[in-house]
């Protein structure tokens, strides 16, 4: 398992500093986040993918922009943002993209299903695989306006969009507020590709708690190896990401 920060807690940062700030506290990896990018659009992707050269530091993951879709009228701009999104994935050499299913509940089911289709199916996957990208559908919180917060909410999305080549990216601090990991791990344990790693509010651990290691070790059982991505609120200051990444570099090593 590699340990990855994500570059989204520094968003308010410019890119360069953004990047300069993860290098202080001693991270090689990270997963970009598209919020990072103040106007997601294509000299944004070549301006990023230059100075992350500069940087020296490896990424690992993509989080994509959000596919928010409240009405089918919608659709074409969630396409225009998971293509950007994907285009500075394959920029910056990232093998693997973090989706979510922000199609809203509120539609009918016929035009969820619809939506779904015609923005995973027919636009991003075809992209996705065209550029060499894998995606990963991430389950999503107890606040969420779209799919994915248990099973149920996930199967419904990935009945529409899977073809038993789509990875999951496990959130554990979503998973942890939604009393989800063991629901979820049970089902998608073997299809787990990426990790957002958080306390609740998505908060730093900086001690090993019960539950941390309890998933940490079943992650092992899964012969888990990809990122572990430090995901965490913009109020977290410095130290305590430094504090988190000494316990996460120690349980890394240990397991």
């Amino acid at each position: 398992m590699k340990l990855s920060l994500s570059n989204g807690i520094f968003s308010k940062l410019g890119i360069k500093e953004n990047f300069a700030a993860i290098k202080q506290l001693g991270f090689e990896n990270i997963e970009f986040n598209m919020k990072s990018i103040r106007k997601e659009r294509d000299t944004d992707v070549y301006r990023v993918q230059k100075t992350l050269q500069d940087s020296g530091l490896n990424c690992l993951t993509l989080h994509s922009a959000s596919f928010h879709v409240k009405d089918p009228i919608e659709v074409h701009r969630a396409v225009y943002y998971g293509k950007i999104s994907l285009e500075c994935a394959h920029a910056l050499n990232a093998p693997l993209m973090t989706v979510h299913s922000n199609v809203a509940k509120k539609l009918p089911p016929n035009a969820r299903e619809r939506c779904l289709d015609e923005l995973f199916n027919k636009e991003i996957k075809p992209f996705a695989k065209s550029l060499g990208i894998k995606l990963a559908l991430e389950n999503l919180s107890c606040t969420s306006t779209g799919f994915g917060k248990n099973v149920e909410l996930l199967e419904e999305v990935l009945g529409v969009i899977d073809e038993g080549n789509m990875g999951i990216t496990f959130d554990f601090c979503h998973a942890l507020e939604t009393k989800q990991v063991d629901n979820l791990l049970d089902k998608y344990g073997e299809r787990v590709c990426n990790v957002h790693m958080a306390d609740k509010a998505h908060k730093p651990f900086t001690e090993p708690k019960p539950e941390l290691i309890a998933f940490l070790t079943r992650l092992h059982e899964y012969c888990y190896d990809g990122p572990i991505t430090l995901e965490l609120a913009h109020n977290t200051s410095m130290e305590e990401i430094g504090k988190c990444k000494m316990l996460f570099d120690r349980l890394l090593e240990e397991n």
